[in-house]
Parts: C-alpha cells; structure tokens; sequence
C-alpha cells in the first residue's frame, strides 16, 4: 500500500482497542463474577453487543450515551452465558475496566509524542461519553499531548456514520482529505472514516491480530503501533 504522507496535516487516533487494551475485561469480570467458567466468551459478546447496539442506535434514531450502552451490554452478555449479577456489581465492573483501571497500550504515550513532536496535532475521536474520554487521556498520559478529544456524544451519532469524521474534520479545522485516522481492532472504524474521506491507518498490533474482513475498503497503510506510525510521518 502506499499513501502521500505529505497530505496529511492531522492525525486523529481512535480510543477503546485502539489506545485501551480492552482485553483486560476478562480479568475483571474473572474477580467480580462468581464461577465464571469462561471470560472471554463473555467479553467478547459484551464488546460486540454494546458495538451493535451503537449501531443500531443510529439507524433507528435511539441515540443514548455509550456509557449507558456498555452497560446495558455487560447486562445481556452476562444473562446469555446464565450469570445473573447484581447491577451494582455491573456497575463496578464497568467503572473498572473503563474508569479506574484502564489498561494502555505501551506505546501510546511515547508514540503519540514522537508524532506531535514532528509537528502533527493529534486528536481522539471516539463514541466513548466526554466523562470517558477524560479518564482515558489521563490514565494514557496525554493531557499534554493530545490536541482534545473528540466524542460522539458532541453529535449524538457513532461509528461508522460518516457525520462523526466529518465532525471531527470541522473541530480540528483540517479538510477531511487530510485527515489520517488511526484505528486498532475490527475494521469498522476504519471502514467509517474511509467512506467519509479521510485516509486510514489500521493499528494491528502483534499478538493481536485479527482474522482479515473483507466487506469495505482496505486501510491505506497496516502499522504495528504508534512508534510505526510515527516512523512513516517523520
């Protein structure tokens, strides 16, 4: 793949299994939930329900802020697998896994500096609430990195709806084509910004790679982190 550099003037990085490893779930569904036989089974219909219902969300116009989503996903993935946990114990668990125990990646902090540092603002745009977004830039270390953070909840409309991208494009004052967003895990993310015109970056991470999708438009360039990325851009 190859990509123009020299056209990009903005970086933009996704948040949750871009800068957040939300692997570390399991783990805390393993301490808070009693004979817990399999974590990741639920974690992973925990992720993928809170995701659909963001999506669906914004086809039926039943716009709700992600945190109450990811609740109400811990709650039906939980239910599926025969666990019937207290809300308060959900509530815990989720205040764990996406306020008090955040679990970055390691290169971010640095990563993201190398790129700021060779004169590219870089802003967060995610469907995480504002609140969310606060926690994760202080637990990533990146208050004095990060341009801002973008959230959802600014324009009530998630991923991959282009009005998010294109959103985002209008608070960092840089025209959409010059926008490259980065972005870990599945490719919807990717697919999103893509369609609305910005050029793409997929982080995939050694030892976290996932299966290849084939449904939209490739990434225009694969990166293992963010020193990769900040090694293109300098």
């Amino acid at each position: 793949m190859r990509m123009e550099y020299d056209s990009i003037s903005t970086v933009t990085v996704d948040s949750y299994s871009t800068l957040v490893d939300i692997g570390s779930q399991e783990a805390v569904l393993e301490a808070h939930v009693d004979g817990l036989d399999d974590a990741e089974a639920v974690s992973q219909l925990w992720r993928a329900q809170y995701l659909q219902y963001s999506m669906i969300a914004n086809d039926i116009d039943a716009y709700e802020p992600f945190w109450d989503l990811i609740g109400q996903g811990l709650r039906y993935a939980l239910e599926a697998n025969g666990y019937d946990v207290p809300e308060a114990t959900r509530d815990e668990i989720r205040r764990t896994v996406y306020e008090d125990e955040l679990s970055i990646f390691d290169d971010v902090e640095a990563g993201i500096e190398r790129i700021t540092d060779a004169g590219y603002e870089v802003y967060i745009v995610s469907n995480g609430s504002p609140e969310m977004l606060d926690h994760l830039v202080a637990a990533a270390g990146l208050g004095d990195i990060v341009t801002d953070a973008i959230s959802a909840h600014e324009v009530e409309t998630y991923k991959p709806d282009a009005a998010i991208y294109e959103h985002a494009a209008d608070r960092t004052d840089t025209p959409i084509e010059e926008v490259l967003h980065a972005s870990g895990g599945g490719m919807r993310d990717v697919w999103g910004a893509k369609h609305a015109g910005m050029s793409t970056a997929w982080v995939s991470r050694p030892g976290k790679e996932l299966p290849t999708e084939e449904l939209g438009p490739e990434p225009d360039i694969v990166i293992e982190d963010f020193h990769d990325l900040a090694d293109r851009l300098e």
